[in-house]
Protein backbone atom coordinates (compact mmCIF):
# COMPACT_ATOMS: atom_id res chain seq x y z
CA UNK A 1 0.00 0.00 0.00
CA UNK A 2 1.72 3.03 -1.07
CA UNK A 3 1.29 6.80 0.98
CA UNK A 4 -1.26 8.04 -0.78
CA UNK A 5 -3.61 4.92 -0.21
CA UNK A 6 -2.47 4.78 3.48
CA UNK A 7 -3.60 8.67 3.96
CA UNK A 8 -6.43 8.58 1.65
CA UNK A 9 -7.52 5.36 4.01
CA UNK A 10 -6.87 7.66 7.33
CA UNK A 11 -9.06 10.62 5.74
CA UNK A 12 -11.62 8.06 5.40
CA UNK A 13 -11.78 6.58 8.36
CA UNK A 14 -11.61 10.17 10.18
CA UNK A 15 -14.66 11.46 7.68
CA UNK A 16 -16.55 8.47 8.68
CA UNK A 17 -16.06 8.88 12.83
CA UNK A 18 -17.14 12.38 11.79
CA UNK A 19 -20.55 11.79 9.96
CA UNK A 20 -20.73 9.26 12.93
CA UNK A 21 -20.43 11.40 16.12
CA UNK A 22 -22.31 14.30 14.32
CA UNK A 23 -25.36 12.80 12.42
CA UNK A 24 -25.86 8.74 13.40
CA UNK A 25 -24.93 8.99 17.08
CA UNK A 26 -27.88 12.02 17.90
CA UNK A 27 -29.96 9.62 15.51
CA UNK A 28 -33.16 8.76 17.94
CA UNK A 29 -33.61 5.83 15.37
CA UNK A 30 -30.41 4.85 16.08
CA UNK A 31 -30.28 5.57 19.67
CA UNK A 32 -33.30 3.15 19.34
CA UNK A 33 -32.30 0.17 17.44
CA UNK A 34 -28.53 0.38 20.06
CA UNK A 35 -30.82 -0.13 22.86
CA UNK A 36 -32.63 -3.17 21.15
CA UNK A 37 -29.50 -4.36 19.82
CA UNK A 38 -28.02 -4.51 23.60
CA UNK A 39 -31.06 -5.89 25.03
CA UNK A 40 -31.31 -8.67 22.43
CA UNK A 41 -27.15 -9.25 23.03
CA UNK A 42 -27.70 -9.46 26.37
CA UNK A 43 -30.89 -11.79 26.18
CA UNK A 44 -29.01 -13.99 24.07
CA UNK A 45 -25.70 -14.31 26.25
CA UNK A 46 -27.93 -16.02 28.92
CA UNK A 47 -28.68 -18.89 26.44
CA UNK A 48 -25.09 -19.46 25.43
CA UNK A 49 -22.80 -21.76 27.82
CA UNK A 50 -19.85 -19.99 29.15
CA UNK A 51 -17.32 -21.66 27.20
CA UNK A 52 -19.28 -20.14 23.86
CA UNK A 53 -19.11 -16.89 25.01
CA UNK A 54 -15.77 -16.39 23.56
CA UNK A 55 -17.05 -17.75 20.09
CA UNK A 56 -20.16 -15.51 20.36
CA UNK A 57 -17.79 -12.38 20.82
CA UNK A 58 -15.83 -13.43 18.25
CA UNK A 59 -18.40 -13.95 16.03
CA UNK A 60 -19.96 -10.25 16.95
CA UNK A 61 -16.30 -8.44 16.08
CA UNK A 62 -15.94 -10.35 13.01
CA UNK A 63 -20.16 -8.99 11.79
CA UNK A 64 -18.60 -5.59 12.90
CA UNK A 65 -15.63 -5.88 10.63
CA UNK A 66 -17.56 -6.68 7.49
CA UNK A 67 -20.18 -3.94 8.05
CA UNK A 68 -17.15 -1.86 8.52
CA UNK A 69 -15.84 -2.86 5.33
CA UNK A 70 -19.12 -2.64 3.09
CA UNK A 71 -19.42 1.26 4.40
CA UNK A 72 -15.85 1.90 3.61
CA UNK A 73 -16.60 0.62 0.04
CA UNK A 74 -20.19 2.64 0.08
CA UNK A 75 -17.97 5.79 0.95
CA UNK A 76 -15.15 5.18 -1.60
CA UNK A 77 -18.17 4.25 -4.55
CA UNK A 78 -20.16 7.81 -3.44
CA UNK A 79 -17.18 9.59 -3.81
CA UNK A 80 -16.57 7.78 -6.97
CA UNK A 81 -20.52 9.17 -8.23
CA UNK A 82 -19.79 12.10 -7.13
CA UNK A 83 -16.91 13.23 -8.65
CA UNK A 84 -18.74 12.14 -11.75
CA UNK A 85 -21.50 14.33 -11.41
Amino acid sequence: MDDFEKDFNQFKSMRMESIANTIIYGSDEYKKLMVESDRLFTDLCTYVKPEGMKLLRDYCNVVTLLQGIAESVMYEQGLRDGIKI
